[in-house]
């Protein structure tokens, strides 16, 4: 198992003790083209790092067809759920090609970071860099994320890092999200010169407006349940409603 792990890009410099330490934890798995890894809505119970292949993101909102978010090249990482400490996947992942992933546990996640907290921090950290790769100085927030979930699973949390966490009362699940969709808009700002801002957030429903390029635009619809939707539920599956209010 260790000459898997070596080959992954997140692990590639790692020290060899830190190596035999995380070898154990993971298993390797092969899927067929077209295999389904995970469905929305299937318990999440296992964070998937892609070895080959290439799998697609498939989102079902509440009220309309099944889209594509995004595709996933060998080093990505998918299943964040299971890292942040929703009970459910919010997405599907799909196979576009024979595939081969390594997989570890929720628990056993929970045991490296329990028992290595040193070792777990760095794996930590280098998931946070894998997610935020997307947007412009997003490492902090997404690292505060998953720090939130690794609590509320009864993870350690290194004394030099509290400071990034926040209460879990709605007021600081708004302003999670509020960060969130900063990274986004910067995202959408940069690629499609749209934008996106927080409007209100009551636990449930998300409302949000549309600007820029996404006004008028036919892809809007796109954007709103693919995007930001798709992208907010992923780490907030709470979330249960996102709406665009009208332009002022």
């Amino acid at each position: 198992m260790i000459g898997e792990v070596i080959r992954f890009p997140l692990f590639r410099d790692l020290s060899a003790a830190d190596l035999k330490i995380i070898a154990p934890l993971f298993s390797v798995r092969t899927y067929n083209q077209d295999a389904i890894i995970f469905e929305q809505g299937e318990l999440a119970t296992c964070l998937y790092l892609l070895s080959k292949g290439e799998v697609f993101i498939r989102y079902k909102p509440y009220d309309g067809e099944s889209i594509i978010l995004n595709r996933i090249k060998p080093g990505g990482v998918f299943g964040w759920s299971a890292v942040l400490g929703n009970a459910v996947y919010s997405s599907s992942i799909v196979c576009s090609e024979p595939c081969e992933v390594l997989f570890i546990s929720g628990p056993d996640l929970r045991q490296l970071l329990e028992e290595h907290p040193q070792t777990g921090r760095i794996i930590l950290d280098r998931l946070a860099r894998a997610v935020s790769s997307r947007w412009v100085n997003a490492h902090a927030q997404i690292k505060t994320m998953l720090n939130n979930g690794i609590v509320n699973n009864d993870f350690p949390l290194d004394p030099e890092e509290a400071h990034m966490t926040t209460n879990p009362a709605p007021s600081a699940k708004e302003t999670q999200i509020r960060a969130l969709l900063d990274q986004l808009n910067a995202y959408i700002e940069q690629y499609h010169g749209g934008s996106v801002e927080i409007v209100a957030f009551d636990g449930e429903t998300l409302k949000v407006r549309l600007g820029g390029a996404c006004l008028g635009c036919p892809l809007s619809p796109s954007t709103l349940h693919g995007w930001v939707e798709g992208t907010v539920r992923q780490f907030f599956p709470e979330v249960h409603v996102v709406e665009a209010l009208p332009t002022e």
